[in-house]
């Protein structure tokens, strides 16, 4: 077996990768004492390894495979977010298409008090005096008629206007459903908003990730709760979704929660 200019075999650069992987791991349950010999050793063979041009060789073989997009191929290090990076996903906005102006209170949007708008996703909720409540109303997604989507997740965006010793309103929202079908909410009744907040670190999970395909649309209920006339709410929320054919993108490659099996449903589906 040839060996390069420092005399190092394959042979012998894999014995001293199998002899660091081992001390890595004893390094995991090692005692204080122990730790600074066993970092000395891991030191000591990353210096022969460097020599041998061993570690850049690696760094550029991971980099090219990255590239080529066949991560994962051969026993090599796979990672994948899911949902899928958010550079593929895009939000859909909810809008408040149906007018809301109930004794216990009002919507405002784009289009007026208590009238629908389908331009503009932002509404302020307005409780009246001494009642607890502007009423529940329902919200839509717009019909996408060039894409295929499929749908990722839920997220809520709210700013409350209250006194600084207030707890101020809550958004609650509820029934979230594609075409008319079944809840995709764990919920059975109206939950926080605050729970899909976009500022969120994590994604909440739903019952399905069915696909959205025009003419389907996507509709959610929202109500606020809050018992001070001088409260105000301002609220969106949008749906999100990563985009599977576009009719001028073509086709995108699915995610990895989205690809064949990944999904595995025993019975039937209310969205399809």
């Amino acid at each position: 077996m040839p060996a390069d200019q420092f005399g190092l075999t394959q042979q012998h650069v894999a014995h001293l990768i199998a002899r660091r992987q081992k001390l890595e791991s004893l390094l995991q349950i090692a005692e204080p004492h122990h730790a600074a010999e066993i970092h000395r050793r891991i030191n000591h063979i990353d210096k022969i390894l460097a020599q041998s041009g061993w570690t850049g060789q690696r760094a550029a073989v991971a980099a090219a495979q990255a590239a080529s997009g066949v991560d994962g191929i051969g026993g090599l290090e796979f990672t994948a977010q899911a949902p899928p990076g958010v550079g593929r996903l895009v939000r859909l906005p909810f809008y408040p298409t149906v007018g809301n102006t109930t004794g216990t209170g009002f919507t405002i949007t784009a289009g007026g008090v208590g009238l629908p708008s389908s331009t503009n996703p932002v509404m302020i909720e307005v409780p009246a005096a001494g009642q607890t409540s502007p009423g529940a109303h329902g919200l839509v997604t717009p019909q996408i008629s060039w894409a295929t989507l499929r749908l990722v997740g839920f997220e809520t965006a709210q700013k409350r206007m209250k006194g600084t010793s207030e707890t101020g309103p809550i958004m609650l929202c509820a029934d979230l459903q594609i075409g008319g079908g079944a809840n995709l909410f764990t919920h059975e009744e109206f939950a926080d908003a605050t729970v899909y907040d976009a500022n969120q670190p994590e994604f909440t999970g739903l019952r399905d990730y069915p696909p959205l395909k025009s003419p389907n649309f996507a509709s959610v209920t929202v109500q606020m709760v809050g018992d001070l006339a001088t409260y105000r709410d301002t609220f969106s929320c949008a749906l999100l979704c990563e985009v599977l054919v576009d009719d001028n993108y073509g086709a995108h490659i699915p995610g990895a929660y989205a690809r064949r099996g990944a999904l595995v449903r025993q019975g039937g589906a209310f969205a399809s």
